[in-house]
């Protein structure tokens, strides 16, 4: 039985594009406004410039932040779990096996417009024992990390076998 797992969090491969082309696109439209004589013409032309220069910048944000690595190892009843961007550690925890009461893959909190339209996307919950309330095993700062159905699915398998080992 394996003692690690390495899964990544799940992340387009269309974020540099969507940056581009919204910067290129509030590029055209506040050209446009500036070029346009009309007064409501000119609102639609700069709301809509502002709109894709907002979505350049967040983009920009999501290409800068990188691909989350989650490295998990079990040791001794103990989960180290290590959170990986661009091979840097920014985060780690430890979890005592012995006190988790049970396990499920769940859909990602309703936090953000961004999970209302990727339904597909998953996370993993736990329950610990003599605790009412199920908890989100990936969380950074407040940040639930997404994961693809099939990396949930190989996580859980990862932890259904090294909580039943110990």
């Amino acid at each position: 039985m394996s003692n690690s797992l390495k899964v990544q969090e799940k992340y387009s491969r269309h974020w540099p594009l969507i940056a581009i082309l919204s910067a290129v696109l509030a590029t055209v439209f506040y050209i446009s406004y500036q070029l346009t004589a009309d007064v409501l013409l000119e609102g639609y032309l700069r709301l809509t410039a502002f709109a894709f220069f907002a979505l350049a910048v967040l983009s920009l944000f999501k290409v800068k932040d990188g691909r989350v690595e989650i490295s998990k190892v079990h040791k001794n009843g103990l989960l180290t779990i290590v959170y990986r961007v661009r091979d840097k550690e920014i985060h780690n925890e430890e979890l005592v096996l012995s006190d988790i009461e049970s396990i499920k893959i769940d859909k990602m909190p309703d936090k953000s417009l961004y999970n209302e339209f990727m339904k597909s996307d998953r996370c993993i919950r736990y329950k610990r024992k003599k605790t009412e309330g199920w908890l989100y095993l990936h969380e950074i700062n407040g940040r639930v990390i997404p994961l693809s159905s099939s990396n949930a699915e190989s996580i859980l398998v990862f932890l259904e076998k090294q909580i039943g080992g110990n």
